[in-house]
């Protein structure tokens, strides 16, 4: 779904540049936030829309196109290889291991 979102949003940014004058903006800023104040409702907000907004502005010129810190993707370290599943046992819960690449339950790891 990102990837349909992104290819999409060239349109919606030309269909946004015939409403708003775009080569008075002064700065990156100025640009998010009348884009984000045109697109109303369709603006999610979404690490997605952040970044092909940002491909848009580099396009027309505008040095300063970072996403804020709090858009960007974590990077991942180390994947889990088990989770916590609660599994009923003759009628008692109990808490166990799975290990998520066979499907079995393990000892604790």
């Amino acid at each position: 779904m990102v990837i349909d979102m992104v290819d999409r949003f060239p349109e919606a940014f030309e269909r946004f540049e015939q409403v708003v004058d775009v080569d008075r903006m002064e700065s990156y800023r100025q640009l998010v936030h009348a884009f984000r104040y045109w697109a109303g409702r369709g603006w999610i907000d979404s690490y997605a829309q952040n970044v092909a907004l940002r491909r848009e502005a580099e396009k027309r010129g505008f040095k300063v196109a970072r996403i804020p810190m709090h858009f960007r993707r974590p990077q991942v370290s180390a994947r889990r290889t088990w989770r916590y599943e609660t599994v009923t046992v003759r009628g008692k819960p109990q808490v166990r291991h799975r290990d998520l690449k066979t499907g079995r339950f393990i000892k604790k790891p």
